[in-house]
């Protein structure tokens, strides 16, 4: 992964943060399981391993935007659940430069109002 083109042109910070969210996930590298469990990030989390609140939201769109996470819900005010938003590990990276690979952002993500 550390010498895939992904990870190379991953901007600093956010190369800084993928191990904290590779480390969300609980389950061996090798069981497909891996890339199936949803976990959250909160911003009061980031701030916790030292990101701050403006620089996080870069970084999940950097993250987003290079392969290694992908969205299932968002969270916050804008989710309208003000809650974390919840993510899955992703391999959309190992595509990363390709014709195939896959964008993936925020505004593919449906949002259902809890009224």
């Amino acid at each position: 992964m550390l010498n895939h083109p992904a990870y190379k042109k991953l901007p600093s910070s956010a190369a800084k943060a993928l191990p904290f969210f590779l480390g969300k996930v609980k389950v061996n590298g090798n069981d497909a399981e891996r890339f199936r469990t949803v976990f959250d990030f909160s911003y009061t989390e980031a701030e916790a391993c030292g990101f701050s609140r403006g620089s996080f939201g870069k970084i999940l769109t950097d993250l987003m935007d290079h392969g290694f996470i992908d969205p299932i819900a968002k969270g916050g005010l804008r989710g309208l659940g003000k809650s974390s938003s919840k993510f899955i590990l992703s391999r959309r990276w190992e595509n990363y430069g390709a014709a195939e690979f896959m964008e993936m952002t925020w505004k593919q993500i449906i949002f259902k109002s809890k009224i």
